[in-house]
């Protein structure tokens, strides 16, 4: 698109060190507004020693097929990339800047991947997609961006973009232990009786979000009213590749989930043994095994909260879409929440497919879409809202 207006008058003949003084200034990206509900958004990035390109690698936006399209234009000092994107856009993204050189791997196990990567391509498309391969593995925070995921990752959100809940009211107890070396967490709202058997929720992936402050989250939206007073349960991920045999519709880990995490935190609070009260929420694959804990264990998970779920799962052997064609003979929920993003193309269908497999056999779903991609950007501002509509609202304390 047009540049933006700052850029534009760089161009025309204006101060470099003004342009790049202004840039510093507000932080990056630079937003104008349009007047048509959509936003120019200027990605800049000052000049380094032996940088000859630079790439902007927004999620899910940038791919080998159209490297043009996240390629920045180089200025008086440095680099700038603008998108037109919707007002309520969302995502995060690194800036990658690249030597003339290709980018040499990092260790043996990102050769491979490279090299299986260019081997799958014809030839013809091999410079470009090594060129994004170079990008990816080169990529870095934007130093200058407003906005940070705690892994770094920056990220850009847009004046329509849903704000995450603000933290905030009186704290509440998170408790820490482990079951077989996999840290738990478990946050007890503020002046609950410890005793009292609150809804619960059992959250796939609790590193991230314990990381993220999600207890903070937690204690704000419960004083608000936004989310009745629950018990939340954070349950770290499997390190490297177990991580996806566990999230792949593994029985064996829903067992865990129920006899070993719920047992453990069931020591500590009381948890309420009603399924009707107990969500199981997760993203991407754990989005997938939120919903496959409901029909594998019913007696004791009958919500869930999918954002973002792998519903085209198996993607390798097996039957594509799985879990999908077993629901119109599993058992029946007492509600569901499925979220995918608008960006997320190759999820679409799937949840769609997922979501009118519910519906058809009467569960309670509701099917949400996002302005972003597969992105923890975009996750952590609808989790405890959707966890809200699955438990209903609160009064506060």
């Amino acid at each position: 698109m047009d540049r933006c207006p700052p850029v534009a008058r760089l161009i025309a003949g204006g101060s470099r060190d003004a342009f790049w003084a202004e840039v510093r200034r507000r932080g990056t990206p630079l937003v104008d507004d349009l007047g048509d509900g959509t936003c120019a958004v200027t990605f800049a990035v000052p000049q380094r020693p032996g940088t000859t390109e630079v790439r902007v690698l927004p999620n899910k936006l940038a791919d080998a097929a159209h490297p043009d399209a996240t390629t920045a234009e180089q200025l008086p000092g440095g680099w700038a990339l603008t998108l037109r994107m919707p007002r309520d856009w969302r995502a995060g993204y690194g800036i990658a800047e690249l030597p003339g050189a290709p980018v040499p791997a990092t260790n043996g196990a990102a050769a491979a991947r490279r090299e299986r990567a260019l081997a799958a391509v014809a030839e013809a498309g091999r410079p470009a997609l090594g060129r994004f391969l170079d990008a990816q593995a080169a990529a870095r925070p934007d130093p200058l961006a407003r906005e940070h995921l705690p892994d770094g990752t920056s990220v850009v959100s847009l004046p329509d973009a849903p704000a995450r809940p603000r933290p905030g009211g009186p704290p509440g107890t998170v408790l820490h232990g482990t079951l077989d070396d996999r840290p738990l967490w478990l946050h007890d709202p503020a002046g609950a009786d410890p005793g009292e058997p609150l809804p619960v929720v059992v959250l796939l992936d609790g590193h991230t979000w314990l990381a993220d402050d999600l207890p903070a989250v937690l204690d704000g939206s419960i004083a608000r009213g936004e989310l009745p007073p629950v018990r939340t349960v954070g349950v770290a991920a499997a390190p490297g590749d177990r991580r996806s045999r566990e999230l792949g519709c593994d029985p064996g880990f829903v067992a865990l989930l129920r006899d070993g995490v719920l047992r453990w935190a069931g020591g500590l609070r009381g948890l309420t043994p009603d399924p009707g009260r107990t969500v199981v929420a997760g993203q991407s694959l754990g989005g997938l095994t939120a919903l496959y804990a409901t029909q594998v264990a019913p007696e004791r998970f009958g919500l869930a909260l999918s954002q973002s779920g792998s519903f085209w799962w198996p993607n390798t052997g097996g039957v594509a879409e799985w879990l999908t064609g077993a629901l119109p003979t599993g058992p029946r929920t007492a509600g569901v929440v499925l979220e995918v993003g608008s960006e997320e193309w190759v999820l679409g269908g799937p949840t769609l497919r997922v979501a009118g497999a519910l519906a058809a056999r009467g569960d309670p779903v509701r099917l949400r879409e996002f302005r972003g991609g597969h992105d923890p950007a975009c996750w952590r501002t609808t989790l405890v809202p959707a966890l809200g509509d699955l438990l209903g609202r609160g009064g506060g304390r």
